[in-house]
């Protein structure tokens, strides 16, 4: 029997509407501020990682270049702590293409004096002296992003992480196998959690066992008719 150590609310975390109007703010603080506006940017990529990728507290402020597109050529998180805990973390496509402007156009500003933009052991992202974050750090930056945003009572990086897990088990379909592994859950009984708040039709998913719809087989062959050539005495 697996013990579940949290109950999760309604409240921990953002609707789709809710996740729409987040990103909207974030994109409409970078257009304010303009090219030069390193912290929004900054700040975008915090929270828009942290969003897509359902990654921890830790495990982002341990994410280096080396473990993003910039260093394995994929579109991947990769999270590395113990072996039981190493694993790779399947990102949007348009999550690998912000990074890759961020560390063109944004990241050597934040270097601290002597580091190279090169050296893929650094973190992604780094504080105002140019550290690396340490997780009290990290976490006041989200809650200050996510205030600013509309969403002071519920603010934190848990937050994000529980919409993670609800966004990649309703946009999935309920893939829970897909979800439990990219949140780095031991046990998908965990990841279920999130689907008491995906409404669904049991009524279409019953009906959905025999009528596949748009997923079904396809229509058999048939086979074409050989043309006969008649000869002009027939």
């Amino acid at each position: 029997m697996i013990k579940l150590p949290w109950q999760i609310t309604r409240q921990m975390f953002l609707s789709e509407d809710e996740t729409d109007s987040l990103l909207a703010h974030l994109s409409q603080q970078v257009s304010r501020a303009g090219s030069d506006g390193v912290a929004a940017r900054v700040d975008e990529l915090i929270v828009r990682s942290l969003l897509f990728s359902g990654l921890r507290n830790s495990e982002f402020c341990a994410l280096t270049l080396a473990n993003t597109v910039i260093g394995t050529g994929e579109s991947v998180f990769l999270v590395r702590g113990t072996p039981r805990e190493d694993r790779t973390v399947h990102v949007p496509g348009e999550l690998s293409r912000l990074i890759r402007r961020f560390v063109v156009e944004i990241r050597p500003k934040c270097l601290s004096p002597g580091a190279s933009s090169k050296d893929l052991s650094l973190p992604l992202v780094l504080n105002e002296r140019g550290r690396p974050y340490e997780r009290t750090g990290l976490y006041r930056r989200v809650v200050r992003i996510l205030s600013e945003a509309g969403l002071a009572e519920r603010a934190s990086v848990q937050l994000l992480r529980h919409t993670y897990g609800y966004l990649a088990y309703k946009r999935s379909h309920g893939n829970l196998l897909f979800a439990q592994r990219q949140l780095g859950h031991a046990h998908p009984g965990v990841t279920s959690i999130y689907a008491q708040f995906v409404d669904e039709s049991y009524a279409d998913l019953a009906n959905g066992l025999v009528n596949r719809g748009p997923m079904g087989p396809s229509p058999q062959r048939v086979p074409r008719r050989k043309r006969v050539t008649r000869s002009k005495g027939e």
